[in-house]
């Protein structure tokens, strides 16, 4: 069976894809948890884009995080729901409300979530705060309808693909040195 995340015409869809992004705000790597949130959110997003009913597989529905890591996360999530709250404002714009933009929209959030799914090495810092963010601002301004907080959601999606790319670059390139010392 499925479990239902919550109707996607509602603003609870929103709220699901902001509650899986959250464990992420701090920005400290929880080993595995990134992968299977990460896609589950680009699973909802992803049913969202092309218009079906976003529904979690019910292995993944019913995961638990521990009491401890839920208590970081309300800790570390505070301060930048807050700073989140006094920025997204319902403002709406006719564009925000078409299907092109909600999929549109919705496709961005599935790419996020496969950024935040990647199992990066915990060096590079906020290899899973920057997709969540960008999450979090998507989903927040689609749940608003504000044609002004969206704006910094893509140009903060568009930061968090030139620096998880560029990170990327490093990381293959130090492979490639090491593979060169070795032999």
């Amino acid at each position: 069976g499925e479990v239902s995340a919550v109707e996607h015409t509602s603003r609870g869809f929103y709220l699901v894809v902001i509650l899986l992004a959250l464990p992420f705000i701090i920005p400290v790597s929880i080993p595995g948890v990134s992968t299977v949130l990460g896609l589950s959110v680009s699973l909802l997003s992803l049913k969202l884009a092309f218009g079906a009913t976003p529904r979690l597989p019910h292995f993944m529905g019913n995961r638990r995080l521990s009491p401890e890591i839920q208590k970081r996360v309300l800790k570390g999530s505070v301060r930048f729901l807050l700073f989140v709250e006094k920025l997204a404002q319902p403002r709406p714009t006719p564009w925000m409300t078409t299907r092109v933009a909600r999929c549109l929209n919705a496709l961005v959030m599935t790419f996020m979530g496969l950024l935040l799914a990647m199992p990066f090495p915990p060096l590079p810092p906020l290899t899973n705060a920057l997709p969540c963010y960008c999450i979090i601002l998507l989903a927040v301004s689609m749940m608003e309808e504000d044609g002004v907080t969206i704006w910094f959601a893509y140009a903060l999606s568009l930061g968090t693909i030139v620096y998880l790319g560029f990170n990327v670059f490093l990381i293959v390139e130090a492979g490639k040195k090491a593979d060169e010392l070795i032999r």
